[in-house]
């Protein structure tokens, strides 16, 4: 198995897991194809095993599969995770669980960011402060009590300003100006969605209070994520995983949830703070199998021209043959 990825030349890393390739600590599969790829950290591009490299690996990856815990899934692929490797299952999943854990783990990465700008802004602060006053003879009481909550508040803002770039800048219909975006304008945003394209965004301009245009596709979804990220933060309350969890799984899963929401037609900042922080989790988790499907989709075509020019060999035939019907009596025990 190659080291370094075919498309940027980057660094596999990682040891493969049960599949004993030495590489990779993403790896996805296809029971049915005999596919298995490694996917680069570095790029996301998804780097074919070679076929001698591959066919007996796919059933020992499969059992770990089948140990893991389902974070997300489509139609078409469900991300897995096991013992620390992230694995991608292509083909009808198994039935989802609630993915407690999964909510949980993106709770603590944000509070770890948090942490990292609070804790040492902090520090200084109270520092610079207690040299000040004891030089003066004063007192720091007060302030020293206060200082985490300033600083939290600062932090907050800064995640307020962050800009949300898009592939064309929109245009108000109302006033005609260019809606140049921040996270906090998306307090008065809406959710609906559209036959054609699926979930859209109704943004309020930032200039004259109207609602002025609709985003759709990949911009909807990077704006909304910017902007739950920071109502999140400033008018989050107290957020459970468990409670984000149980949201989603009662409306059906990310999918329904988020219809759900555009059903409600309220504005973002109008959600209650539990039924907001699920939405996030879902809009999340959307976005993450289906940037996860479309690479496998373009995988997919490149394996397909690979494996039609090296599968000459009765031998390799012979083996995906009986990977699928294994597959099948699989499929026929559970059903």
């Amino acid at each position: 198995m190659y080291r370094t990825c075919a498309f940027c030349n980057g660094k596999l890393d990682g040891d493969g897991g049960p599949t004993d390739l030495g590489v990779g600590r993403r790896l996805a599969f296809d029971e049915w194809k005999g596919r298995l790829w490694v996917i680069c950290p570095r790029c996301s591009r998804w780097n074919l095993a070679p076929l001698d490299d591959r066919l007996e690996r796919i059933e020992a990856l499969a059992r770990a599969a089948a140990d893991g815990r389902v974070a997300a899934a489509t139609d078409h692929v469900a991300l897995i995770r096991w013992h620390g490797y992230d694995l991608v299952r292509v083909g009808k999943p198994r039935r989802l669980e609630l993915a407690t854990w999964r909510y949980g783990e993106r709770l603590r990465a944000r509070r770890r960011e948090q942490l990292k700008f609070v804790v040492p802004m902090t520090v200084a602060a109270v520092g610079l402060a207690v040299a000040v006053n004891v030089a003066a003879g004063g007192s720091v009481g007060v302030f020293v009590w206060n200082t985490p909550r300033l600083v939290r508040r600062i932090y907050v803002e800064m995640v307020g300003r962050r800009k949300v770039v898009l592939v064309e800048p929109p245009i108000c219909e109302r006033c005609g100006s260019v809606m140049l975006l921040r996270a906090r304008h998306l307090e008065r945003a809406r959710v609906t969605t559209t036959a054609r394209e699926g979930m859209a965004l109704l943004l309020t301009c930032p200039s004259c209070g109207a609602e002025g245009t609709m985003l759709t596709g990949s911009d909807a979804q990077f704006a909304l994520r910017r902007g739950l990220t920071y109502l999140n933060l400033a008018r989050g309350g107290r957020q459970r995983a468990e409670d984000a969890a149980r949201l989603v799984e009662g409306a059906g899963g990310p999918h329904q949830l988020i219809h759900d929401v555009a059903r409600r037609e309220l504005t973002l900042r109008s959600l209650a703070p539990d039924r907001r922080l699920a939405l996030e989790m879902a809009v999340d988790e959307r976005a993450e199998v289906e940037e996860l499907e479309r690479q496998w989709k373009e995988a997919e075509e490149i394996a397909e021209i690979a494996d039609g020019m090296l599968s000459s060999d009765p031998g390799i035939d012979e083996e995906l043959r009986r990977l699928r019907e294994r597959l099948d009596q699989k499929k026929e025990g559970s059903g």
